[in-house]
């Protein structure tokens, strides 16, 4: 008989993404938003490719990682939509987008199927 997928929980996927070690984060990171400086603790937000925000720099990474976004979405000079259990926005605008190379991604995808394989043997 298969086996019933369990739904992860949100708080489940924070935890989860709280255990990331600084080297994972920047594994697993295909998109930077930078914000407009207002003064408030976070300047810029590290996510992956799925839309989970990683990390929040300087600061309130327990405040914003797990959430999610969908930075494809994203436009320079508006406010992200984020899901905090229903859509809303971050207060402030986004300064600038980077996105990752494709390459880059190739990349991690080949190491990280090469990871799985050697560790199955």
């Amino acid at each position: 008989m298969a086996k019933k997928k369990q739904r992860i929980t949100e708080e489940e996927i924070k935890e989860e993404i709280l255990k990331l070690s600084p080297k994972e984060i920047e594994f697993n990171t295909k998109y930077i938003i930078y914000f407009e400086d207002f003064g408030q603790d976070f300047l810029e937000w590290h996510i992956d490719k799925r839309g989970y925000i990683l990390d929040s720099r300087p600061l309130q990474r327990w405040i914003w990682a797990g959430r999610f976004t969908i930075p494809e979405t994203a436009k320079v000079g508006e406010k992200l939509a984020i899901w905090t259990g229903e859509e809303s926005y971050v207060n402030y605008p986004i300064k600038r987008i980077e996105i990752l190379s494709e390459e880059l991604e190739v990349k991690q995808e080949a190491m990280q199927s090469e990871a799985r394989h050697s560790s199955q043997a």
